[in-house]
């Protein structure tokens, strides 16, 4: 078994190694920013294009996919960002499974100025991966402003995306939820909900966090009992507090992606 998987993962570093070095432009995926606003409130989308045939990963793709990271380089009367990102699939092949997207992302972002007055400038470092035969790691500096303008075909795509975007509910009323300490920095925590258990309607039912501090690695969903169960990790550089209100539980009600506090106070 070790020996099978050493010899997996160096057919793996050998192709991505040839990918990155022989061919470094065949792959790429095109980021862009595009203004979305309509009023008061800025709101814009992050679109990640890429060739067919390829895919990208969600924000926790699980222990077969490489996390994408979003790092603040630059912020101009900027007092808050917050970026959605839509219901993912599950793809790749067996055993080597991974929650992403195999189709053009779009990520709805909505930004809150400190001074209406002025400008609102943000750089954004954005890192993440492609995949199809081998994965390959893409970096990119995102400039973010107020002052573009609207490109309404993204908003038309995404307001017809209303089966990946998430519309919140209030079904998070119905959990009950658990939390299990592993170790100092390893957690287990549990999401049970009648109206999941056996349900006809939801099919399936994933695990979100809002925040820096920790990384779902992996989890599953057992529809028999309405059970969600996630596996976390404390990223190193931060304390070990939870915040159960930062827990978000998405699911497909009739294939609508929704969400939910997944720990309601």
């Amino acid at each position: 078994g070790a020996k099978i998987l050493l010899k997996i993962l160096y057919f793996f570093t050998v192709l991505f190694l040839n990918l990155t070095l022989l061919k470094p432009g065949f792959s790429q995926a095109n980021v862009e920013y595009h203004d979305l606003s309509e009023g008061g409130s800025i709101r814009g989308a992050i679109s990640i294009t890429f060739p067919d045939g390829w895919s990208t990963y969600w924000k926790f793709p699980g222990p077969n996919g490489f996390m994408p990271k979003i790092r603040v380089l630059k912020k101009e009367n900027l007092e808050s960002f917050f970026i959605s990102w839509p219901y993912p699939k599950e793809l790749g092949p067996s055993n080597f499974t991974y929650f992403g997207f195999d189709d053009e992302l779009l990520l709805p972002i909505e930004l809150k100025k400190i001074d209406e007055n002025k400008d609102i400038n943000l750089l954004l470092d954005i890192s993440f991966g492609i995949c199809k035969n081998v994965c390959v790691v893409q970096n990119k500096t995102l400039k973010i402003t107020d002052k573009s303008a609207i490109n309404y075909l993204v908003l038309d795509k995404l307001l017809k995306s209303k089966n990946r975007i998430t519309i919140t509910t209030n079904f998070g009323s119905s959990n009950k939820c658990k939390v299990n300490k592993i170790t100092d920095k390893e957690y287990q925590i549990i999401f049970e909900n009648n109206l999941m258990k056996n349900s006809e309607s939801v099919r399936d039912a994933l695990v979100d966090y809002e925040g820096d501090s920790w990384i779902i690695e992996t989890q599953s969903f057992d529809p028999k009992f309405g059970r969600v169960e996630a596996f976390l990790k404390l990223e190193e550089s931060s304390n070990n507090e939870m915040d159960l209100g930062s827990f978000t539980l998405l699911y497909l009600d009739a294939d609508i992606a929704k969400k939910t506090i997944g720990c309601p106070s």
